[in-house]
């Protein structure tokens, strides 16, 4: 717990930061956000919707179970941030 007076110098660094620095500010607020599990969970509950679509949706169904496993790989591949994912079938280069 931070004294009052500390707590407003603190506040006023912040405040400074944010307005000297904005774009580090984005970046480190964007940090703190869970963005990977909540990515995560919304893939495997379209990969999880998928057969049920096709049992119940018939040709319709299908339609949308392609979608669902399509746009659940695309959040599942992205799910680290806006860099994609390496292939598995990529070897890295050896520069010489």
């Amino acid at each position: 717990m931070l004294d009052p007076t500390d707590k407003a110098a603190f506040d006023g660094m912040v405040t400074q930061l944010r307005e000297v620095d904005p774009r580090f500010c984005r970046r480190v607020d964007r940090m703190s956000r869970p963005k990977r599990r909540l990515k995560t969970a919304h893939a495997i509950l379209l990969w999880t919707v998928a057969p049920l679509c096709i049992v119940y949706g018939g040709w319709t169904g299908l339609l949308l179970a392609v979608l669902a496993v399509g746009y659940g790989t695309y959040l599942f591949n992205r799910r680290n941030g806006t860099s994609p994912a390496p292939m598995w079938w990529t070897a890295p280069r050896k520069h010489a």
